[in-house]
């Protein structure tokens, strides 16, 4: 019961914030932050825990097909994926209410990064994601170099994509 009041809360949080029209730039320095490591659901129905992915840096995303901020930002995060899928791994996790939302809405487009899904709302509550876009930036050492915790810009993509270089 308490997972279910957290995660109603927390989706409260980011149907509020979401879309918020900011014009100011939030960025956040996370430097030697730990990253939590958290479960993810791929297209497929399989499960896989974040850590299992730190062979490579991770660009970590919460989005949702219901927010403008976050489908803005998107085709940044496709072009990067297309430059640095070999290099990097890009987490495009959805807090939709379903991962078929997501699916849905990522077939709709030309999008070809891999789209997850935050099983439970685990990922949301550890990394406390009240708004979203959230983007961060984890080396292989599983640490945070830097976060976002607004829509980012392309400039703003490849800043964080050279601290894990």
């Amino acid at each position: 019961m308490r997972k279910i009041i957290l995660l109603l809360l927390t989706l409260c949080l980011i149907f509020a914030s979401c879309g918020a029209d900011s014009t100011e730039e939030t960025d956040k320095n996370d430097s030697l932050s730990p990253a939590y490591n958290f479960t993810i659901q791929d297209t497929e129905g399989n499960t896989l825990k974040l850590d299992s992915l730190l062979d490579k840096p991770i660009v970590l995303n919460f989005w949702a097909s219901w927010c403008p901020p976050c489908k803005g930002e998107m085709p940044a995060f496709e072009e990067a994926y297309k430059t640095y899928m070999g290099d990097i791994n890009f987490v495009m996790v959805s807090v939709d209410d379903s991962l078929l939302e997501a699916v849905n809405y990522i077939n709709s487009t030309d999008y070809t990064f891999p789209v997850y899904y935050d099983v439970n709302g685990e990922g949301s509550y550890l990394y406390s994601v009240s708004s979203i876009p959230r983007t961060y930036f984890i080396n292989t050492d599983g640490y945070i170099v830097k976060s976002y915790e607004t829509a980012i810009s392309k400039s703003m993509l490849e800043k964080g994509i050279e601290l894990l270089k």
